[in-house]
């Protein structure tokens, strides 16, 4: 019983973990990047919207594959974390490389600002790993793996039942 209970409290230590992280990286960071590219598109221009309205599809499709997760949706989870951060990568690659050819820097210490971007926005990796990583052991688990054979069984049971009889005697 306490082995138990050991796994469980891991695991809730595990998410509360996955639901900060993902509040302060896919949701902040990576919305509001995209926000920011969306708010300031005269200066930028029309491609680095479109960037922006896929960084914010990025980090609500990432939030809503954590939040499935929690709710133990673990396939569909891992198809949201996975289309998300594979998008979210592909923009700030795009970003990065529009920030690079243009010139931009900081004005203060002459970095550039495509260092800056990738300093807000790789961290999202670490909560969809987590989250990943949590999805996997909940879709593995002993209790997930008998409830899908109980239910196999019972289709099974379903579909093997004698026929209703049609003519009455």
């Amino acid at each position: 019983m306490e082995k138990h209970r050991k796994k469980h409290g891991i695991m809730i230590v595990a998410k509360a973990l996955m639901v900060i992280l993902t509040a302060v990286y896919p949701l902040f960071m990576v919305v509001l990047s995209g926000a920011g590219l969306i708010y300031n598109r005269e200066s930028y221009g029309s491609t680095l919207a479109i960037v922006g309205g896929a960084l914010i599809a990025s980090g609500v499709i990432m939030s809503a594959g954590a939040i499935l997760c929690l709710f133990g949706k673990n396939i569909t989870s891992a198809l949201c974390l996975g289309g998300g951060l594979a998008l979210c990568m592909a923009m700030l690659h795009k970003l990065c490389e529009h920030a690079d050819r243009a010139g931009w820097s900081d004005k203060f210490t002459m970095a550039p600002i495509s260092d800056m971007y990738k300093a807000r926005i790789l961290p999202c990796i670490v909560p969809v790993a987590l989250a990943a990583v949590i999805a996997t052991v909940q879709y593995y688990s002993y209790e997930a793996v008998e409830e899908r054979r109980r239910r196999r069984e019972s289709k099974e049971e379903a579909a093997n039942a004698p026929a209703a009889k049609i003519i009455d005697d």
